[in-house]
């Protein structure tokens, strides 16, 4: 098969393979399932003001009427991971909640509004909508975003996406929550606005779009991805800085774009970062840092399965942290043999970020890790800095031998699957469950025909064919690899 009928290929199963594996992921469970998704389905109810039977006047002036199983939705089970997601129904009902961004403007209003669209008085049948949009604009901007960037870019697209997705990335994406946005500009933003730099023509006005796009996205959903997103725009700007005046016409755009981050950040209150509740600890501020530091990576590791998924009620097997650790720290440490002094100001800069926020959230609440600040509020960083850190390594299979490939691909394929699989268990019939059949015992499912081993069945798959198809594009160059470094041993 020629080069090029592999690169069509790949780019048509790729795009394909990721939908549906995300789409899987958005069926696994039910409405109210992430973070605080009582609060964020209030808001997109009462998005666009009083609206009857909808969002109506609550109580008082902090409260609104949404429909009841909107402000109940995860009350049957948050917190209780041996209850499965059958929930008493409450059709055609209101309840007064204080749980939204009617009243403290904690969130940007762009997401909110985006999803309001997707309302209808089935609440199933707006969730699943609102999921399955959400998901295609992942995929719909970083496949544009791949064909718009320079050659050479576009393995550090698909591998920093890749390296993190699973299970929070592939949790979050395909949800009602605003981080989805979050964690769509955190892959994309830094390098449409470096490949803006060093493209020309119609490609370079795309990436330009693209890139004002991802802000919107971002910053339109949770206030600290605008400041991630400042950030982003100045790793860009070191790893595409010239010395001649074009360049400093091109820094027009960057220059909109931290406008537009400003702009969206004062329409909410401070970011979800910065309003962490707190326990209150009286520690002085030496200890504080010491024992934080001591366990800062479970922020970190947290996001690739050591915590739980949901209302962190959802833990993750061994195997799948263990798994997703191991494949992104050897890949990141392979990056660490080449590079020049943008990358490293840059991966320098970002790792500081990554222990700087949540350390200084920490200490200044006064509290320490595991309370208050979650994975997924550095998770963006970790993103960009995934692919910063293997800037350098040109080729698509970043010059790994294909035993290392296979290992990459087999190890996440795996963590995938067993993450889905006791996503979905934890809901169908709580965490009680037994076996690996999940159509035994269903206590709660989708009115719909495809049963949960199906869903499972072809979630998995999906996402295997998606690692399948990168590894058989960059199979031959692999090989190219390991002729040019295989030893010679005497007969």
């Amino acid at each position: 098969m020629t080069r090029r009928t592999r690169q069509i290929l790949a780019s048509a199963l790729v795009p394909l393979a990721l939908l549906l594996a995300l789409l899987a992921w958005g069926a696994s469970s039910p409405p109210g399932s992430s973070p605080d998704e009582d609060y964020h389905m209030g808001s997109i109810w009462c998005a666009n003001g009083i609206i009857e039977d909808r969002c109506e006047p609550g109580v008082d002036a902090s409260e609104r009427s949404v429909p009841t199983e909107v402000a109940i939705a995860a009350k049957c089970f948050a917190f209780m991971p041996e209850q499965s997601a059958s929930c008493p129904l409450f059709e055609g009902t209101m309840k007064s909640t204080p749980r939204g961004n009617w009243f403290d403007n904690g969130y940007p209003p762009v997401f909110y509004g985006v999803m309001s669209v997707f309302v209808t008085p089935d609440l199933s049948v707006s969730i699943v909508m609102m999921r399955v949009f959400n998901a295609a604009l992942y995929v719909g901007v970083l496949t544009a975003l791949f064909f718009l960037l320079p050659v050479r870019m576009r393995s550090f697209l698909v591998w920093g996406a890749v390296l993190t997705a699973v299970p929070l990335g592939m949790f979050l994406i395909p949800s009602v929550n605003p981080s989805s946005w979050a964690i769509l500009q955190a892959t994309g933003l830094w390098l449409a606005v470096w490949g803006f730099f060093e493209q020309a023509g119609g490609r370079k006005i795309g990436l330009g779009v693209f890139a004002v796009l991802l802000m919107v996205i971002g910053a339109g959903a949770r206030s600290d991805s605008a400041a991630y997103g400042v950030l982003a725009v100045l790793v860009a700007i070191v790893l595409g800085f010239r010395k001649d005046r074009r360049f400093l016409l091109e820094l027009l755009l960057p220059l909109a774009l931290v406008v537009i981050a400003a702009a969206l950040f004062l329409t909410s209150g401070q970011s979800g970062v910065l309003t962490a509740t707190t326990s209150g600890q009286k520690d002085s501020v030496f200890s504080l840092i010491f024992m934080n530091l001591k366990q800062l990576p479970q922020l970190w590791i947290g996001a690739l399965g050591l915590w739980g998924l949901g209302w962190l009620d959802t833990q993750m097997p061994p195997l799948v942290w263990v798994t997703t650790v191991t494949v992104l720290a050897g890949v990141a440490f392979w990056g660490l043999r080449t590079g020049d002094l943008r990358k490293w100001l840059s991966a320098i800069a970002l790792a500081g970020a990554i222990i700087f926020v949540p350390m200084y959230i920490l200490v200044r609440e006064g509290i320490i890790v595991g309370s208050g600040v979650q994975p997924r509020y550095v998770f963006p960083l970790m993103i960009i800095f995934a692919g910063v850190i293997l800037l350098g390594l040109h080729r698509t299979d970043l010059g790994l031998g294909r035993v290392q490939l296979l290992v990459v691909a087999v190890g996440l394929t795996v963590a995938n699957s067993l993450a889905l699989h006791t996503n979905m268990r934890r809901y169908i019939t709580g965490v009680d469950g037994r076996g690996i059949n999940l159509n035994r015992g269903i206590e709660w499912w989708w009115n719909a025909p495809i049963t949960p081993m199906v869903m499972w069945v072809m979630g998995s798959a999906a996402f295997a064919l998606l690692l399948a198809t990168l590894l058989w594009r960059v199979w031959p160059a692999s090989r190219d690899v390991e002729a040019a470094t295989s030893p010679a041993f005497p007969a």
